[in-house]
Order: structure tokens, then C-alpha cells, then sequence
């Protein structure tokens, strides 16, 4: 049996730019652990391959210290064959860490844009790749391998169905046409479920841990076996320490920020969520005219989850008629605001009801609301 795991997209030293700084580098020393747990699991489960396919790193960020964790990762799992197609956020230029550094023997990195492969005759198998050697990688690479009787890999970073990317645009029934048994792709962090058409499985393992609120839910790596009776396998692989998660939550009738924390309180114990959870909360509905709501007064206090970010989306519940004909300073707000607040463009919209609330609640002898 030969026994693949399929990873990519880990961007270790990610900032994290959209936690505070406490945070982020909580984020980025898990992120080093969860890649640690990924390497504990292939080197006690005897695993053949590690496809790596683009973005181990994060350019531009990478540290000492990470560098010397995945050296000695690396190094553990001596047994296991490490293929790495360098990606867009970690191109292979004279100047990279896969230049710089000497990695173990283990370790075999494409360095051509061009299709080139790593043959194992000794397990029956050669992977096929090639590298990014800058940001982008507007050309197709693949093209047909040698029927040798082996099976054939590809690890490749690629934007797969996209004819018009610059990220190594390839099709379906080009992975089909070039005879891979199983084609392990890296770019997209989201990935659809692994697809299958001829003799060919394909598709993204997405990343190890999510790094933002576009990349939600429990992030997995992939575990592909190939039995010796031809039979394929696949699995789901979770070593992510957290997760983010995305609500949208109607708070109409809210009159204050602790109204609104008590309402999202009530939607974590709800879903479940936990310390392993980085929430965003889209707030919707009608609110009381005057409430102003402060993201970091609003999520003070809600320590059931790791971090919460708040969105206010919602709008002022006007009384548009008592305003129109209000003789004071109030009506003559609202008069000047009007033209703005019908405008075509959603973004003078939302400014200009974020102007009204403002100044309704100082008028109304109040700041931001508790």
C-alpha cells in the first residue's frame, strides 16, 4: 500500500494582521504546532509521500525560528519522501528559503516552471510538479507523463477550471489527459470536494488552519492511499488547533451595546462555539435611532470564544414622517441627510446613516451606548 498525505496552503508566519497583536502571535505559534502535529502524524503512521503543494511559507515573513522548526520536522520523518511545489506566496527565486537553506535528503523541491518529476522506483511511484519562481504563473505547465507502469503523482500549486488565471491555470481534462492516478493541487483555501474522472482523483486539500473569516470552518490536510490491489482511499486529516466562524445576527429592538452582547452570548451557547472559535457577527435589523454601536464595547466581556469580531449592518428604525415635518434641529438633520440617505450608491448610504445615528445620539445627550 502506498500512503500519500496531501497538504498546501499553511502560509507559516502569517501575520495575521486582522487580530490584535496579543493574538496574532498566539495564531502564528499554533499555526507552527498544528504543521508539528501534521509531521507527528506521517512519521508514526509510516507514511510514503507528503505532497506539499505551494505556500508552506509566507514571503516575506518568514522567521529563524520557523525555518529551524520545519528543518527539524523535516528531519524526524526521515522515512517519508517530502515533495514541495513552491506556490505564489513562496516562489522559488534566488532569494527564497528553498535556495537558501539546505534541506534534508528527504526533502525534493521542483524548482522549473516547467513539468519536471522525482521518480521512486523503490515504492512503484514518480511525482510530477514544477514551481512558481514568481508571483505569478500564467501558463499551464502540465503536460503528459511517462506510462511506466508506476503510479504518478502530481503535486502542484494551480488554479484548476480558471482558464484566465495567472495562477497556473489548468483543466480537469488536462490532469485526465497527462495519466496522473491522483492530482494534488494547492492555491485554493475553500476547496469543493474532491473530484474523479477516468483513471484520475484531483483536487485541493485547502489549508491546515484557517487565517481570516473568508476561511471558515474545521481545516483539514488529506490522507490518499493507493492499496495494492489498485483500490483508492481517501480521507480527511484535522489538526487545526481553531477555527474561524461566521453569523449574521438580527438585533432589531436592541437599545443598548449590553443588549447586544446578551444576544450574541445567547447565539454562541446556541451553535456551541468555544475558546477554539474565532467568531465574526454581522449585526442586522432595526435598531433604536440613537444606538451607536462600538465594536470593542459590544464584544467586552464575551469571553466564550477565542476572539469576536463585530460588523454592524444594522439601520436606525425612523420615523421618516415625524422627522420630515419636525420643526427642530433634529428635522432640519434629517432634511439635510435625506438626499444622501436615497442615494444610488450603497456606500453614501451606509455613511450617511452612520452620520444620522451619530448625530441623533448626541443629540439625544448621549455617546456610544451602553
Amino acid at each position: 500500500m502506498l500512503k500519500i498525505v496531501h497538504t498546501g496552503d499553511i502560509h507559516l508566519d502569517s501575520p495575521f494582521s486582522g487580530l490584535d497583536e496579543r493574538r496574532a502571535e498566539v495564531r502564528k505559534t499554533e499555526l507552527r504546532g498544528t504543521f508539528s502535529s501534521l509531521m507527528t502524524y506521517v512519521r508514526t503512521n509510516h507514511t510514503d509521500i507528503l505532497l506539499i503543494a505551494g505556500d508552506l511559507f509566507d514571503r516575506g515573513f518568514v522567521t529563524r525560528e520557523t525555518i529551524d522548526i520545519v528543518m527539524r520536522e523535516f528531519s524526524r520523518a526521515s522515512a517519508c519522501r517530502i515533495i514541495i511545489s513552491p506556490g505564489n506566496h513562496d516562489p522559488y527565486t534566488p532569494d527564497s528559503v528553498y535556495a537558501k537553506v539546505k534541506f534534508p535528503p528527504n526533502v525534493y523541491i521542483f524548482k522549473s516552471e516547467e513539468q519536471t518529476r522525482f521518480e521512486f522506483p523503490e515504492i512503484n511511484c514518480d511525482v510530477y510538479g514544477y514551481a512558481f519562481t514568481g508571483e505569478s504563473h500564467p501558463a499551464s505547465a502540465v503536460t503528459a507523463t511517462e506510462d511506466n507502469g508506476r503510479i504518478r503523482l502530481l503535486c502542484a500549486h494551480a488554479h484548476l477550471d480558471a482558464p484566465a488565471s495567472p495562477y497556473a491555470p489548468v483543466t480537469s481534462a488536462q490532469l485526465v489527459a497527462a495519466g496522473f492516478d491522483y492530482a494534488a493541487l494547492g492555491h485554493v483555501h475553500n476547496p469543493p470536494k474532491v473530484s474523479e474522472a477516468g483513471n484520475c482523483i484531483f483536487g485541493y486539500c485547502g489549508c491546515i488552519e484557517g487565517r481570516g473569516y473568508d476561511e471558515t470552518g474545521q481545516k483539514a490536510a488529506l490522507s490518499f492511499e493507493i492499496g495494492d490491489d489498485g483500490k483508492k482511499t481517501m480521507r480527511r486529516l484535522v489538526f487545526a488547533r481553531r477555527r474561524y466562524e461566521a453569523e449574521t445576527l438580527n438585533v432589531t429592538g436592541a437599545v443598548s451595546a449590553s443588549d447586544v452582547r446578551e444576544r450574541i452570548k445567547s447565539l454562541i451557547r446556541e451553535k456551541k462555539y468555544s475558546a477554539d472559535t474565532l467568531l465574526r457577527v454581522t449585526l442586522t435589523g432595526e435598531t433604536e435611532p440613537s444606538l451607536v454601536l462600538s465594536a470593542p464595547l459590544v464584544a467586552d466581556g464575551v469571553d466564550e470564544v477565542f476572539a469576536l469580531d463585530i460588523k454592524d449592518e444594522t439601520v436606525p428604525a425612523l420615523d421618516t414622517e415625524y422627522l420630515e415635518a419636525d420643526p427642530t434641529v433634529k428635522g432640519a438633520f434629517y432634511r439635510e441627510l435625506k438626499p444622501r440617505l436615497l442615494d444610488s450608491d450603497p456606500a453614501v448610504r451606509k455613511t450617511a446613516l452612520r452620520a444620522l445615528r451619530y448625530g441623533l445620539s448626541a443629540m439625544a445627550g448621549e455617546s456610544i451606548s451602553d
